[in-house]
């Protein structure tokens, strides 16, 4: 498997509640100045990320706002036996004090969001 075919397996496969908490987010974040959406112009998207580079084995998809840069990262690598090993990080650098508090209130649900989008690359299809 590539990393943009793992990628698109695990954001376009999102469960319900990570759906929802994403919907939330898009409405609350324009309210204290956030974009809610990337600028989708000049860039291919998968589940509304903008891919920025794509190659078998890395994926990055990221947009920059005012307030904040951020890339989601999937990697992926050789595994014991015929496996695969697939990464998934998310990397922000906050930019502005309403980017670290966003970051701040988001972190926990990225630690719950990113292995339940991993369960999907493991369902085959």
């Amino acid at each position: 498997m590539t990393a943009a075919e793992a990628a698109r397996r695990a954001l376009e496969s999102a469960p319900h509640w990570a759906r929802s908490l994403l919907s939330f987010r898009n409405r609350l974040v324009p309210l204290v100045g956030l974009n809610a959406t990337a600028d989708t112009r000049h860039s291919d998207l998968v589940a509304s990320l903008p891919l920025v580079h794509s190659d078998d084995r890395q994926t990055v998809f990221g947009y920059d706002d005012h307030h904040l840069l951020f890339r989601l990262v999937v990697d992926v690598g050789e595994g014991p036996a015929d496996g695969q090993i697939i990464g998934m990080t998310t990397l922000v650098r906050r930019r502005s004090l309403m980017g670290w508090l966003y970051l701040a209130a988001a972190i926990l649900f990225h630690k719950a969001i990113i292995p339940s989008l991993l369960t999907a690359v493991e369902r085959p299809g």
